[in-house]
């Protein structure tokens, strides 16, 4: 930041009197280019398990059906950043790498979604406005490009309180009066793929066979999840056998395309857009 700290205070000080109306999101996008190098810049804001709204990205139609249409019909259950934003103690500055499972990068979540967006790496400032019980502002290098760096979070860390403070204040208010924010008394926020699981497996898994499926999805390996858990790998290897028999299915490919069929069916109708 030093290098431009006379851009990025003229642009951050246009985003700053651009709070509460519509051109606030690009002004906001403006000052963390003269601080940081990114491609796409998307914020999505989540309430408890509730299809997500994605409030501003700057991408081309094209990729934005990938990026933001297909990720939000379902997948998004699955995302770290998701995890992060419905935590009560999740705000701040995330990076996908360091919050991802030990085989987040061998999941199907990451095989049949996240590979298609073109994304390398992904950094998020985790809000917490009222009305919603996260929001994400996320920014991205593609795969042509070099990972961020340390002096790229280092940057993105100092100017955090400012960007959080500016977005929450701009995105409070997105809500209508009656919409009710999901709190953490939930139990589907609590885990909502558990909840999303017991439905569709309609009592034929065992608690913790859901639990351990929730687990698979997400990206954890046997040896995690038995750590997790506090069971041994051969246990978890036992359920993951009965699951797959009692749902008929013979691979992790055929059980993500079961949970996105139903959350697909739960959640009917398309992401909105808004500014």
């Amino acid at each position: 930041m030093d290098k431009n700290f006379a851009g990025w205070n003229l642009a951050v000080a246009e985003a700053v009197t651009a709070v509460g109306t519509p051109s606030f999101a690009s002004l906001l996008e403006t000052a963390l280019r003269t601080i940081l190098d990114f491609d796409i810049l998307m914020v999505f804001a989540y309430s408890g398990s509730e299809r997500p709204l994605c409030l501003y990205h700057n991408i081309d139609p094209v990729r934005a059906s990938t990026v933001i249409d297909a990720y939000a019909s379902g997948p998004y259950l699955l995302d770290p950043f998701y995890a992060a934003a419905i935590d009560p103690k999740g705000a701040g500055v995330r990076r996908l790498r360091d919050m991802a499972p030990d085989h987040f990068y061998a999941s199907e979540y990451y095989r049949q979604h996240y590979v298609l967006t073109g994304i390398r790496d992904e950094v998020g400032i985790v809000c917490k406005p009222s009305n919603w019980t996260g929001l994400v502002v996320s920014f991205t290098r593609p795969v042509s490009s070099l990972a961020f760096g340390r002096r790229d979070l280092k940057a993105v860390r100092d100017a955090e309180p400012l960007l959080r403070l500016l977005s929450e204040r701009h995105w409070a208010g997105k809500r209508g009066a009656d919409d009710a924010v999901v709190t953490g008394d939930d139990p589907a926020q609590r885990d909502p793929i558990n909840a999303t699981l017991s439905s569709m497996t309609n009592g034929v898994l065992t608690p913790r066979e859901i639990e351990i499926t929730a687990l698979i999805l997400r990206g954890h390996s046997n040896a995690a999840i038995a750590q997790r858990l506090g069971i041994v790998t051969g246990t978890v290897k036992i359920h993951r056998k009965n699951i797959h028999q009692k749902l008929d299915i013979s691979s992790q490919s055929e059980l993500f395309a079961l949970f996105i069929r139903a959350i697909t069916n739960r959640f009917p109708v398309m992401a909105r857009s808004g500014s």
